[in-house]
């Protein structure tokens, strides 16, 4: 391993580059928490898309987010940006990707990079029977980026909602009356081999609210619209409600629940970033890549079919046919998953 010289008082500026997606940004705050404890003096910032701009926004130990909106993220606007790197004299590259390292070429600073693990992932998707070996999580693969100067992140992430977030849920959650515990439920993603199927979770609706239970659905308005029967199941009860809001506010939310069902997507990395227990239901994708939900108290349920993983994000149909990795994963594994969490009386 090759070693940094750290500069006597320490960096002055440091840029943090996750450009994407959700999960992975949440999974970078503990390599920006601890470049934060360990140079305090420095100017710490994160550069992102704008769309997750709010995991760093709110958080006190950064100073700027630099968000690249939709139409500057060309080779030619990259270029240009570019510039705003300058005065960094250190530069820590988790994406590695073709944008990232345009951002940082023939940058003066230091620059550390995240190891990718392609070849390992590579194994994992087309030649299981290599027999790879599950790979280090996202967070240990980070991490590792910082240990050329030293540092060793070891903390699970945390995100600040602000105040502004807060309150609303405050008075959002304010406004609903009712009993029994909070659980959130997260049925998007954005590919469709991560999704349990619409009728699985419309009786795991059921089945939780005759349990006692308050429902709370967060997702993206597009994916509320593809759900209409969950949709219209949830509007006509007065136990359960569906956000559709800024990620702030999601995430404040989040915090309020006992617990919170998720595909293998960027919500369930928010919710256990708000110290949330995570029910997650893996599909076409796999704990054994690395991308299970930080902390501790979680249950990740994964039927481990003799092709999972078939893709490292996800595909729009199964290539088998049968969808057996969801298909098969019943209700009744999640809602006794929920008992498990304490989110539901045994």
């Amino acid at each position: 391993m090759r070693r940094v010289r750290v500069p006597p008082g320490g960096f002055r500026r440091i840029a943090v580059l996750r450009l994407s997606s959700l999960g992975d940004v949440i999974l970078a705050l503990p390599v920006t928490h601890e470049l934060a404890r360990a140079f305090p003096g420095a100017r710490l910032e994160f550069w992102t898309k704008e769309e997750y701009a709010d995991v760093m926004r709110f958080d006190p130990r950064v100073a700027h987010v630099r968000g690249l909106e939709p139409d500057a993220r060309r080779i030619e606007d990259l270029v240009s940006m570019s510039a705003e790197l300058e005065e960094c004299d250190l530069i820590v590259d988790l994406h590695g990707s073709l944008r990232t390292r345009l951002l940082a070429f023939r940058q003066r600073a230091t620059v550390l990079r995240a190891a990718s693990f392609r070849v390992g992932r590579a194994r994992w998707v087309r030649a299981r029977w290599t027999r790879p070996r599950p790979l280090p999580h996202a967070l240990e693969r980070y991490a590792r980026a910082l240990r050329p100067v030293g540092l060793t992140p070891s903390q699970a992430p945390r995100v600040t909602a602000g105040p502004a977030a807060e309150a609303w849920a405050d008075e959002w959650l304010g406004s609903w009356p009712g009993a029994g515990n909070l659980v959130a439920l997260c049925p998007g993603a954005r590919h469709a081999t991560k999704r349990w199927p619409e009728e699985h979770w419309m009786r795991l609706h059921r089945s939780l609210r005759e349990r006692g239970a308050r429902l709370l659905y967060l997702s993206l308005e597009s994916e509320r619209r593809s759900l209409p029967a969950l949709a219209a199941c949830a509007e006509a009860d007065p136990q359960a409600r569906w956000c559709t809001e800024p990620l702030a506010r999601m995430a404040a939310l989040l915090s309020r629940c006992a617990a919170a069902v998720t595909h293998d997507s960027g919500l369930m990395h928010l919710a256990a970033a708000r110290g949330t227990r995570v029910v997650a239901v893996f599909g076409s994708t796999s704990p054994v890549l690395g991308f299970t939900p930080a902390g501790e108290g979680h249950v990740v349920l994964c039927r481990n079919e003799s092709c999972q993983p078939c893709t490292l994000h996800g595909r729009e149909r199964c290539p088998k046919g049968h969808f057996d990795c969801m298909r098969k994963l019943e209700p009744g594994q999640v809602a006794g998953a929920l008992v498990q969490v304490g989110a539901l009386p045994a």
